[in-house]
């Protein structure tokens, strides 16, 4: 990214991406909406690209490339396909704390996943403990050359279908975050029981219950040392949110692109719908205050690609972003009329996905915390 605009190399990586969404992934996309599992085919044209690829080691098989252009993937492919974003995240953001464990744990787990043969998901959430992430319950007792898994996760987007989580617990329950581990669990290991959490929205990637009972997973499982797990996956969430922040965007653009060519062609009263200033304003409204919260998503990614802090933009996105994309959306399905409200087009699917979106990765609450945070200092938190 140079200056405020791309560069050339990243015009031409998106220009790629839309090629490929559109002769891959954009074929059947709505049909595929409705069902409760990706399909193989889809998922395997995904993983052929290198879609699950980018910036995981190069010597499983990674490509290196710009987060920022990582972004650009991520806001086209949600106009394209609104839940086929979450599987590619969910393994970008794997693949960079898997980055941080041992040479055994990556030499067993990069290559099935890189390769799409292993989905993966990111398992933290609780019952008890969602935005209190520290306070996690889920135990990991040492046991000679093993650590036993006790515990419940729940809300965890993809984890019916994932093979493998990224799996966070307690290794030291006398601390908080400090306490806090991370492992590398297979889902069809004994004792392990997973339940599907019928959700509004998300059909393809629900979310789902997973009871650890007695787990016995090996101990080079273990990903970055006892005790670092709570400072991998805030960092996981820096990156997530950003993404995060253009998924709405995407959908949100797309959503007021089919409604601006809508209202140049439905007439009411003898004219086009888009001659009346109760529409066109509509539109140019949600056009700049989507602009602006996309300028601020690349500003956040091209500060993850100087190696500069990002939290405080993270959090700013995260919460901004799905209000941004739910209001745009709302008013284009308002401007289609009954025809918005049915399910002939993607607009109520995307407005049901959005507010998932507000609860995911952090609430508005939390993420107000943060930037506080990040700009009064930590003295001043509310607890």
């Amino acid at each position: 990214m140079s200056g405020f605009g791309f560069s050339e190399a990243q015009e031409m990586f998106r220009k790629e991406i839309k090629n490929f969404l559109k002769k891959e992934i954009a074929p059947g996309a709505r049909q595929r909406a409705k069902l409760e599992h990706i399909p193989e085919k889809i998922w395997r044209a995904v993983a052929d690209y290198g879609l699950l690829r980018f910036n995981a080691p190069e010597k499983y098989g990674g490509q290196p490339v710009d987060w920022v252009s990582v972004g650009i993937l991520m806001e086209e492919i949600t106009r394209v396909d609104f839940c086929l974003y979450h599987p590619i995240l969910m393994t970008l953001a794997v693949n960079q704390g898997l980055a941080q464990g041992s040479e055994q744990v990556q030499a067993e787990w990069f290559p099935p996943i890189l390769s799409g043969e292993k989905i993966v998901c990111l398992a933290l959430t609780e019952p008890e403990a969602g935005s209190d992430a520290a306070n996690i319950r889920t135990r990991a007792r040492r046991d000679g050359g093993y650590y036993i898994l006790e515990g419940e996760k729940t809300s965890i987007t993809q984890g019916n279908e994932a093979r493998v989580a990224m799996l966070f617990a307690k290794t030291d329950p006398s601390q908080k975050a400090r306490g806090v581990s991370c492992f590398m669990v297979p889902l069809d290991a004994p004792g392990v029981h997973r339940s599907r959490l019928p959700c509004m929205g998300y059909q393809p990637v629900a979310s789902a219950s997973i009871i650890l009972e007695g787990v016995r997973v090996p101990q080079h499982y273990l990903v970055g040392g006892e005790g670092q797990g709570f400072y991998i996956v805030m960092r996981q969430f820096d990156f997530m949110r950003l993404m995060l922040g253009l998924v709405c965007l995407g959908a949100a653009q797309a959503s007021l692109e089919e409604a601006i060519e809508y209202a140049k062609t439905r007439k009411a009263f003898g004219q086009p719908l888009a001659k009346f200033e109760g529409i066109s304003f509509k539109i140019a409204e949600h056009y700049t205050r989507m602009e602006a919260a996309r300028l601020l998503c690349y500003r956040g990614l091209y500060l993850k690609d100087q190696g500069q802090p990002h939290t405080r933009e993270a959090a700013m996105v995260k919460w901004w972003c799905p209000q941004v994309a739910i209001a745009a959306v709302h008013d284009c399905l308002l401007i289609h009329g009954h025809y918005g409200y049915s399910e002939e087009l993607p607009l109520e699917q995307r407005l049901r996905n959005l507010v998932g979106l507000e609860i995911g990765d952090g609430t508005a609450q939390i993420m107000k915390v943060i930037i506080s945070r990040e700009l009064l200092g930590r003295e001043f938190l509310p607890y």
